[in-house]
């Protein structure tokens, strides 16, 4: 029984070890088509985040500038005070969907990063 179990154990330890071993072989070849083909729309989809945040930021800087010009009159009258509360709701608003945004393109980039180095690590040539 132990020494089953001893040539189980070094079956299952030569096959983790032969693993690296298989990188150039013909299963590695369709799954690095496939990692690189997922590069391209994950870059497509950066820079559709990337317009996303930069409107979101150009947004969220308007509405604090509009916020900025009604809190000054405050104190003028009741209805100003409440274009100033609505003007801050916007502005709270903008600035929790450029977080959002902000967010998101971070994460891509990330996950591409990732995916990147992983692409490179198993799939370019070492020489």
């Amino acid at each position: 029984m132990s020494m089953m179990r001893s040539a189980i154990s070094f079956g299952f330890l030569a096959m983790v070890l032969a693993g690296p071993a298989f990188a150039n072989g013909k299963v590695d070849v369709a799954v690095c088509k496939a990692m690189q083909a997922t590069l391209a729309p994950r870059k497509a989809e950066i820079s559709e985040l990337t317009g996303q945040r930069s409107a979101s930021a150009l947004r969220a800087e308007e509405a604090g500038i509009a916020w900025e010009d009604a809190e000054i009159h405050r104190l003028v009258s009741a209805a100003h005070a409440a274009t100033a509360d609505r003007e801050l709701a916007a502005y709270d608003a903008a600035r929790k969907q450029f977080a959002r945004d902000e967010l998101a393109l971070q994460s891509a980039v990330q996950q591409f990063n990732t995916d990147v180095s992983v692409y490179n690590t198993r799939c370019t040539p070492r020489g």
